[in-house]
């Protein structure tokens, strides 16, 4: 979804879930990021897309059922130097986070269950009951994903892509 699509709602002040990581920038946009520390890169809080397709797909990377890669990229033009927000592959200006997720996965997905919960309420704040259902429902969703995936049934328990012997079906 392009950014003139939908407005972040940090870009307002409204509290939103972050993940830490290490992110360097040159001519103020991002040039690198890593989970873990990387060289001339600095500790920045990242935030978390607010569309459910994204949200939905961290989500899953972060519970192993897709080995997608994650990126991050500017939240808006308006500050070019600002907030830096979570994104898929294919997003303009988009750089790609380096290193291994395993040890933020948990955290991941946590947040990423925290930001659909905060939509929900934002919904529920205006008075759009249903709406604000559908996202509890969404949360609901990842919380089953992350349970699942813990019994063994993820990417990340696969070995080269095959099930790996002795795990639960």
């Amino acid at each position: 979804m392009a950014q003139a699509d939908i407005r972040h709602p940090a870009l307002t002040g409204a509290p939103w879930p972050v993940i830490g990581m290490r992110v360097r920038r040159e001519d103020r946009r991002p040039q690198a990021a890593s989970w873990r520390p990387a060289p001339r890169a600095v500790l920045a809080d990242v935030l978390l897309p607010c569309t459910w397709p994204e949200l939905e797909s961290l989500a899953e990377i972060a519970v192993g059922l897709s080995r997608a890669r994650v990126y991050v990229r500017d939240l808006g033009a308006v500050e070019p130097d600002g907030q830096l927000v979570l994104c898929l592959r294919g997003a303009p200006g988009a750089v790609r986070v380096e290193g291994p997720l395993a040890p933020v996965a948990e955290v991941l997905a946590a947040q990423a269950r925290a930001a659909v919960l905060r939509v929900s309420a934002v919904h529920r704040e205006a008075g759009r009951q249903q709406e604000a259902q559908v996202w509890r429902t969404r949360a609901r969703q990842i919380l089953k994903v992350g349970r699942a995936a813990r019994r063994g049934r993820s990417v990340r328990a696969a070995s080269a892509g095959l099930p790996t012997l002795g795990g639960r079906p």
